[in-house]
C-alpha cells in the first residue's frame, strides 16, 4: 500500500465551519517554536473566487459574510488504503482578506493567524495577586480573571463565552513565582513575552480551538523548565535518505538537507532579572566567553522569586547554549516522497509531524552522508515548519536546533556527561 494525504480547509463558526477545501488553490502556514518565546502561527490560504461567491457586496453566496470574524480550521488525514486518521494542522482567527478581481478571473486570499497573536493585543494586567507555581500562574495571565486582573479578549466564533486551557506536554512548572510584582507593560503580549514565559524557562504555543457545549475552548501547550517533553507526548522521529527507508522512518530531500553552526544563538552571558525582589544575576561561561566573545541575552522583567531563582536561570542558559555547534538546520519532504517511498509503518509519524500538538518540540534524528564523508547522525529538536499545499502535492520544511541543548535529561535515554540535566 502506500500512505495518503488530504487536507481539509473549513472557516467560520467553530459549530459550524464552512467546508471550503474545493476552492484552495494554495495553502502556505508558517509556525515556530522556541526557549522563552511565545510560539506563532501564521496561515494563508489562497481561494478560487471565478463565481464571485466571496466578493464583498457582490451578492454571492459570502457576499455579507463579516470575514474578521471568523476562525479557519485546518485538517490532514492520513490512511493507508483504509480509513483515515486526522489530525489539526492550525486553528486561527482570519486577519486579512485580499480580493483580487480583473474582471475575467478572481481570488481571495485569507491570512489567519494563532489566537495567542491575537489575544496578546489585550490590555495588561491591572491586579497583582501574590505567589503561585508557573502553571496556576501562567494560566492566570491567559485568561479573562478578575483575580488576575487580565482581560484577554478573543473572538467567540460563534459561541456564547471563551476559555482559554493550558496543556503542560511535559517539563516542571512545580517552581514558585511571584505574580505580585509591580511591572508596566504596554499589552498582555509584552506582559507574557517579557515577565511570564521567560520566569518559566518555557516553550510555549497555541494549538485547538473548538467548542464544549456554546463554550469557545481556546488551547495552548507549554513545556517549560527541563523542555523535555513527558512520555505520553513525545513522538520521536526518523529521517533518512529515500535510498535507505525501513520502518517507520520519513524520508526526506537530500538535496535540500542543509547544516550550519548555531553561533546565531550562542549564549556566553545571561543577565537575570527578579523585579519582585530587585535581585539581578549576571553569569558568564568563562570557557566560553574567551572562545566566542560576549553574546549576552538579558530578561529584565522576570516573575522569579528570589536571587537563587535568578541565578540558577543564568546558568541554565549560559550552560545550555553556550557551545558553537555544527548541526542541522533544515530539512525538507514532501506528502508523494512519503507516498512513494515510505513504509506504511510511518503513517503515524507522518500524521504526528503534521499535527499542531504532536510536531514542535521533539526528537529528530537524521541520517545522512555527505561528499566524500562518511554515514552521520545527528540529533535535533523540531522547532519551526512551513507546510506548502497546493492540488498537486504538499512540501514540509523543518527548522531544527540541537538536541542536546535543548531538553533536560531523560533517564534511560540520554548518556551522562552527553545529556543535560537541568
Amino acid at each position: 500500500m502506500a500512505i495518503n494525504t488530504t487536507w481539509k480547509v473549513e472557516i467560520g463558526t467553530i459549530a459550524s465551519p464552512v467546508d471550503f477545501t474545493s476552492r484552495v488553490m494554495s495553502m502556505n502556514i508558517n509556525q515556530s517554536v522556541d526557549v522563552n518565546v511565545i510560539g506563532r502561527g501564521v496561515c494563508v490560504i489562497t481561494l478560487l473566487n471565478k463565481d464571485g461567491a466571496l466578493t464583498p457586496g457582490g451578492g454571492g453566496t459570502y457576499s455579507s459574510t463579516d470575514w474578521f470574524a471568523q476562525g479557519v480550521f485546518v485538517n490532514a488525514s492520513t490512511n493507508t488504503g483504509g480509513a483515515s486518521t486526522s489530525i489539526d494542522v492550525f486553528d486561527g482567527i482570519v486577519m486579512d482578506f485580499d480580493l483580487q478581481d480583473d474582471g475575467v478571473f478572481s481570488t481571495v486570499t485569507i491570512t489567519a493567524i494563532d489566537f495567542l497573536s491575537v489575544g496578546g493585543k489585550s490590555p495588561t494586567p491591572t491586579s497583582p495577586v501574590g505567589s503561585s507555581n508557573y502553571a496556576t500562574a501562567l494560566a492566570g495571565a491567559i485568561s479573562n480573571s478578575p483575580t488576575y486582573g487580565v482581560n484577554l479578549y478573543l473572538p467567540l466564533l460563534g459561541a456564547s463565552s471563551f476559555t482559554a486551557d493550558g496543556v503542560q506536554v511535559g517539563g516542571d512548572s512545580t517552581f514558585t513565582v511571584k505574580t505580585d510584582s509591580t511591572l508596566s507593560w504596554s499589552t498582555l503580549a509584552d506582559a507574557w513575552q517579557q515577565s511570564v514565559v521567560p520566569s518559566g524557562n518555557d516553550v510555549l504555543w497555541a494549538t485547538s480551538i473548538g467548542i464544549s457545549s456554546t463554550i469557545a475552548s481556546y488551547k495552548y501547550n507549554f513545556c517549560p523548565d527541563t523542555n523535555t517533553r513527558s512520555t505520553g507526548t513525545r513522538v520521536d522521529f526518523e529521517f533518512n535518505p529515500p535510498a535507505s527507508l525501513s520502518g517507520s522512518k520519513l524520508p526526506f530531500d537530500d538535496n535540500e538537507f542543509q547544516q550550519a553552526f548555531n553561533n546565531d544563538t550562542l549564549i556566553t552571558q545571561a543577565t537575570i532579572d527578579a523585579n519582585y525582589t530587585g535581585s539581578t544575576a549576571v553569569t558568564v561561561n568563562s570557557s566560553n566567553v574567551t572562545s566566542y566573545g560576549n553574546r549576552t541575552i538579558a530578561f529584565t522583567d522576570t516573575l522569579l522569586e528570589n536571587s537563587t531563582a535568578t541565578t540558577n536561570m543564568a546558568i541554565k542558559l549560559v550552560n545550555r547554549y553556550g557551545t558553537s555547534r555544527f548541526n542541522p538546520v533544515t530539512i525538507r519532504l514532501s506528502a508523494s516522497m512519503v507516498k512513494t517511498r515510505a513504509a506504511d509503518a510511518a503513517e503515524t509519524k507522518w500524521r504526528s509531524l503534521l499535527g499542531i500538538s504532536t510536531y514542535p518540540w521533539q526528537k529528530a534524528t537524521i541520517t545522512w552522508t555527505g561528499s566524500g564523508a562518511t554515514s552521520q547522525t545527528a540529533y535535533c529538536v523540531t522547532k519551526a515548519r512551513r507546510i506548502n499545499v497546493t492540488p498537486s502535492d504538499t512540501i514540509v520544511t523543518l527548522e531544527l536546533g540541537n538536541w542536546t541543548d535543548n531538553h533536560g535529561f531523560i533517564l534511560d535515554e540520554d548518556a551522562l556527561d552527553t545529556g543535560r540535566l537541568g
